[in-house]
């Protein structure tokens, strides 16, 4: 079973298959929005991240593209590992149930995969982002995250 489409509140919520311009425009306005400081997606990126095996682009549309959610598949020694990245809705449609719906489709999508666990990360300040996620069943975990940032310390 693959979760293909589905329909809500005058929303279509589908997996990206193809880059088009529109798909371009969509996450040029939308990257901004969830992460000022990261360069934008090129078309070329975007066909390596769709045609990947282990991502999935969501896209939520309306009359436009107004969202996007990202998995990642990762097969390691102790399993299947599913992570949910760079979950952003625009800001006019913020509010909505756009955010609600990607994330659904998205776990819908995993489940259907056999797959038992899903993972994200939010920071602290995306308060109505957490309080969505712990909504629909996500628990905070006792864990650190590390970064390093090869800019910041060398090696």
């Amino acid at each position: 079973m693959s979760v293909k489409l589905i329909y809500t509140e005058n929303m279509r919520i589908y997996e990206a298959t193809i880059v088009t311009d529109a798909l371009v425009s969509a996450f040029q306005n939308l990257i901004p929005q969830l992460s000022p400081h990261s360069p934008l997606p090129s078309k070329s990126d975007l066909e390596e991240i769709i045609n990947s095996d282990n991502t999935k682009v969501f896209l939520a549309e309306k009359d436009r593209i107004i969202g996007t959610l990202t998995l990642v598949f990762t097969k390691i020694p102790t399993g299947n590992k599913v992570l949910i990245e760079d979950v952003v809705v625009d800001d006019a449609a913020k509010g909505k149930g756009v955010g609600k719906e990607l994330v659904k489709f998205a776990i819908n999508y995993v489940w259907s995969k056999g797959i038992n666990q899903i993972n994200l990360t939010s920071i602290p300040e995306r308060i109505a982002a957490n309080r969505l996620y712990q909504g629909l069943g996500f628990v905070k975990r006792d864990t650190n995250v590390y970064r390093l940032t090869k800019s910041i310390i060398p090696i």
